[in-house]
């Protein structure tokens, strides 16, 4: 009788996107601290190069305002590539949400232990 190999759990992948290299450094320090596998880009052009060649990405994470293509343009591009995939938006601009952004907004500034909190959020509600 064979021995079965142990199965390795799924690690969470995660695209960070901000164009500020501190606010990224931030995001990308946050999430591995809680252990997710973390990719990430300066705008929304080099998010989707990242994306096509890393899938599968868990959940994005993404600044609302950046050159070339803002995030909500990115959150938009990735739900026509994979429709179901959860973006999470930071924004100092629209610090109540807005009906045209297509995910939850957290709102800037925020600490680590919110970002986390709002991560695992919006992960459990995939689930």
């Amino acid at each position: 009788m064979a021995i079965p190999l142990p199965v390795e759990p799924h690690v969470i992948t995660v695209l960070v996107v901000d164009d500020e290299e501190v606010m990224r450094a931030l995001l990308i320090r946050t999430m591995e601290f809680e252990h997710y596998r973390v990719y990430s880009a300066a705008d929304g052009v080099e998010a989707l190069a990242i994306f096509d060649r890393n899938s599968p990405i868990d959940l994005v994470i993404t600044d609302v305002s950046m050159p070339r293509m803002d995030g909500r343009e990115l959150a938009l591009e990735l739900a026509r590539r994979q429709p179901h995939i959860p973006v999470v938006l930071i924004s100092g601009v629209y610090l109540h949400g807005g009906s045209d952004l297509p995910g939850p907004v957290l709102p800037k500034p925020f600490t680590p232990m919110a970002l986390a909190a709002r991560v695992r959020e919006v992960l459990s509600l995939r689930s």
